[in-house]
């Protein structure tokens, strides 16, 4: 009864205590350790992120056919989206992406001549007025920049021509007929190639910021068809007449030294090139026995086959994306020019044909790959402990406070027998966090306290 009645009357001083419960005292510096180390991990880390690749989007440009017409058509993942009605002629030849943004270089009929224009998302922007003949063959950006190369004609020649924003830029006087059929932008310098009639051929070459450098004399019939810029090189994707026959030898230049890449014993040409690294990818086709087409590329001047050379087929475009090599192109059902038409790219040489609903002509003239990237949550290694509420400082245990409170709460109650010390609701939180700190069952200690 004394002892009860002292309990009720004070707390208990903390000398008796410890002598008394020596255990109670490990019990609670154990506390002490767990609930410093609790607090100082009781903030929880924000979630970072890192970004990871995902499946491109494959962008192509070409030709569909209602069976009357050809409409000039583009797909993005093998869905076509036809950028013409199919009343009269259209083609699509380039095409580039950005963010949402699609931009395709072509042309349409308008019942007298070719109109040189590039569609927005499917918006036409016309870059000639329709009263003389005129094409768009390629299309790049630079930033917020839209340029065009081409050409664009009157009733006597034609000039080769680049549009900035829809500005024209012409790169030959119209003394000669010239075509430009492929531009790059590389900081604040633009390249075309493309080539002019001079004499009697055409003579391959490129224009740096309009200043034209020629690739060939005008002794033979040269064209160029692509351009590529990597570094201080340019490298141009062409043909040229063989001097031994009357075969067009497939071939590049870079920095104006030309490499062959067919020994001009068939008729080849060579219509697009990308670098990667030390890597020079080109492609085109070469005639089989003399009698048609068939599509292949070349890597470092090596020739890889992508059909099994049974049909007539042509690679018109390649671009190479982490090591997948893509290439636009069209392949006939048999060997003949009138044969219909398989609408297809190649993937690392295999086929991967499109939506063609005509069943008829069909091809693509340029391929575009678009990265796409996720976020990805990075693991959240940081654990968040719960903290303890019954402490005077973060981590500290009040002896005091914790038999004051006590006694406070057993004032207006029945006796209790205090020899199960560790029911009382601060020793079983301090255990409790004991467990968590051993066991690592963070949520689940968590989730049984807030029951």
């Amino acid at each position: 009864m004394i002892l009860n009645k002292s309990y009720h009357s004070q707390p208990l001083p903390i000398n008796y205590i410890l002598r008394k419960f020596p255990s109670l005292f490990l019990i609670i510096c154990v506390g002490f350790c767990s609930c410093s180390e609790e607090y100082n991990s009781g903030q929880s880390q924000a979630p970072t992120y890192h970004t990871e690749p995902a499946a491109p989007d494959i962008y192509l440009a070409g030709i569909t056919s209602n069976g009357i017409h050809p409409i000039a058509t583009y797909w993005k993942n093998g869905y076509a989206i036809p950028l013409t009605d199919g009343s009269n002629n259209a083609e699509a030849f380039s095409i580039v992406v950005s963010g949402d943004d699609a931009f395709v270089a072509g042309y349409e009929y308008n019942g007298m001549y070719n109109v040189a224009k590039y569609w927005k998302n499917g918006i036409a922007v016309p870059l000639t007025d329709g009263t003389g003949p005129a094409m768009a063959h390629s299309i790049t950006l630079s930033g917020a920049d839209v340029y065009v190369a081409g050409y664009e004609g009157n009733a006597t020649t034609k000039t080769a021509k680049y549009w900035k924003n829809g500005k024209a830029v012409s790169l030959t006087d119209g003394t000669n007929d010239a075509e430009a059929h492929s531009i790059v932008v590389d900081g604040n310098d633009i390249y075309v190639a493309g080539d002019e009639h001079i004499g009697v051929n055409d003579v391959a070459k490129y224009w740096k910021n309009g200043k034209s450098i020629s690739l060939t004399d005008s002794s033979k019939e040269s064209h160029a068809y692509s351009i590529a810029v990597s570094g201080t090189d340019i490298y141009v994707a062409g043909s040229e007449k063989s001097g031994l026959n009357e075969n067009m030898v497939a071939e590049y230049w870079k920095n104006g030294t030309v490499f062959h890449l067919t020994d001009g014993s068939n008729n080849a040409r060579c219509n697009s090139i990308t670098v990667s690294g030390d890597m020079v990818y080109a492609a085109g086709a070469e005639c089989k026995d003399g009698n048609f087409f068939v599509a292949k590329y070349w890597l470092n001047g090596d020739a890889v086959a992508i059909t099994d050379s049974s049909n007539y087929s042509m690679a018109n475009a390649i671009v190479v994306q982490d090591h997948d090599i893509y290439l636009a192109g069209k392949e006939l059902k048999g060997a003949l020019l009138q044969d219909s038409s398989v609408v297809l790219y190649w993937k690392n040489g295999s086929k991967a044909p499109l939506p063609n609903p005509s069943n008829s002509v069909g091809f693509t003239n340029s391929v575009f790959i678009y990265n796409n990237y996720i976020q990805v949550m990075d693991e959240n290694r940081t654990v968040s402990y719960p903290r303890v509420t019954h402490s005077t400082k973060p981590g500290i245990v009040s002896l005091v406070e914790i038999f004051s409170s006590s006694s406070k709460k057993s004032k207006n109650t029945p006796k209790q027998n205090y020899t199960h010390k560790n029911n009382s609701p601060f020793i079983s939180k301090v255990l409790s966090s004991s467990r968590l700190l051993s066991s690592g069952k963070h949520h689940d200690v968590a989730k049984s306290k807030r029951k």
